[in-house]
């Protein structure tokens, strides 16, 4: 092996030929973009590799396997590489660092090589460790808290779920409650940003819980009656399951017959805009044919006159309601016909 050692501040740089160096299968990073690979091989190609790769005593690199494998993409026979020497767990802990420093690690690999150096026993508390790698003793908490819930609860869609959302459903005691909050986030049934919201849901009903994540209920709607369950059983009244299972199945009523309306009257203005407009022309029909713009009216107050129906057969929270959805949909129409006019 052909090296070549000049001088770098006090450590020396080795170019070592790039079939030399092995990747170190216990680094914390797993993935690497390919996209990126090329992109900096690319750099690589025009202006040569700046900073060095670290190996230790036997070619094993330390840091910079991004840089060796994009390398390899760019043709490079030799790569710049310095000597790094320590005892193992400042080698990972080293490793860590670099990743996190340049956001190169997903959330699973974060909590997995960091959960890895706490179990080396070599850190006397989270605060030790935290400073060690730059992340707050509160983050470490956080992240090991997510692991016992991982290995607990036997919970197998590890790489989709977030260490964050793990920690946001733990006031739930309910460990198979959390696991289908977490399952429906991994299903992209509900998004990542609803979790503390449907953690409400799950507080209040198990029946607007069922609802929420089978998706007939929004999770703001779902939010909306935990809300108003919370206000009512604080003024003193206790609801039974029962109760609340028929303001579930309620609301799911009202958020089908809301999509209804709002698939109708999208539906309606989408055949009026894609009609070709030399075939509008040639049809023949009776003088003082309706509009697009008189029909999608029409449709609007087909939708205001259903709700005024509706909302007759309502109690005060939800004709509030109601009506808020209705001035939604008026807007949303009344957009649509400006849209259709110009």
């Amino acid at each position: 092996m052909e090296t070549e050692k000049t001088a770098a501040g006090n450590q020396s740089i080795l170019h070592l030929n790039i079939d030399d160096i092995t990747p170190d299968p216990d680094q914390p990073r797993k993935h690497f973009d390919q996209e990126e690979l090329e992109s900096l091989a690319f750099t690589f190609e025009s202006q040569g590799m700046i900073n060095p790769i670290e190996v230790d005593e036997h070619n094993v690199i330390v840091t910079g396997e991004r840089r060796w494998r994009a390398a390899q993409i760019a043709g490079l026979k030799q790569v710049p590489c310095t000597v790094w020497n320590n005892e193992s767990y400042k080698r990972f802990e080293r490793q860590l660092t670099e990743n996190l420093h340049h956001g190169e690690l997903t959330g699973k690999e974060k909590e997995d090589a960091v959960v890895k150096l706490w179990k080396t026993g070599k850190y006397d508390n989270f605060g030790v460790l935290g400073n060690s790698i730059g992340i707050s003793d509160k983050r470490i908490s956080d992240i090991l808290n997510a692991n016992d819930f991982r290995e607990n609860a036997n919970f197998s869609q590890t790489e989709e779920i977030s260490t964050r959302d793990i920690i946001r459903t733990r006031s739930i005691d309910d460990i198979d409650t959390r696991k289908r909050i977490l399952q429906a986030i991994a299903d992209k049934t509900i998004k990542s940003s609803d979790v503390d919201d449907v953690v409400k849901v799950a507080k209040q009903s198990d029946a607007l819980l069922d609802k929420t994540l089978e998706g007939t209920v929004s999770v703001k709607r779902a939010f909306e009656a935990s809300e108003t369950i919370q206000k009512i059983e604080e003024g003193g009244v206790s609801l039974e399951p029962e109760q609340k299972q028929r303001f579930a199945d309620n609301l799911e009523k009202d958020q089908t017959l809301i999509k209804k309306y709002s698939d109708d009257v999208l539906d309606r203005v989408h055949k009026t805009m894609t009609t070709p407009k030399s075939e509008q022309e040639n049809q023949s029909t009776p003088i003082g044919r309706t509009n697009p713009v008189t029909y999608i009216v029409a449709v609007k107050d087909e939708v205001l006159t259903n709700f005024r129906r509706h909302i007759g057969n309502c109690d005060t929270g939800e004709r509030r309601w109601a009506l808020k959805v209705l001035k939604e949909i008026r807007d949303e129409v009344e957009i649509l016909i400006e849209v259709v006019s110009k």
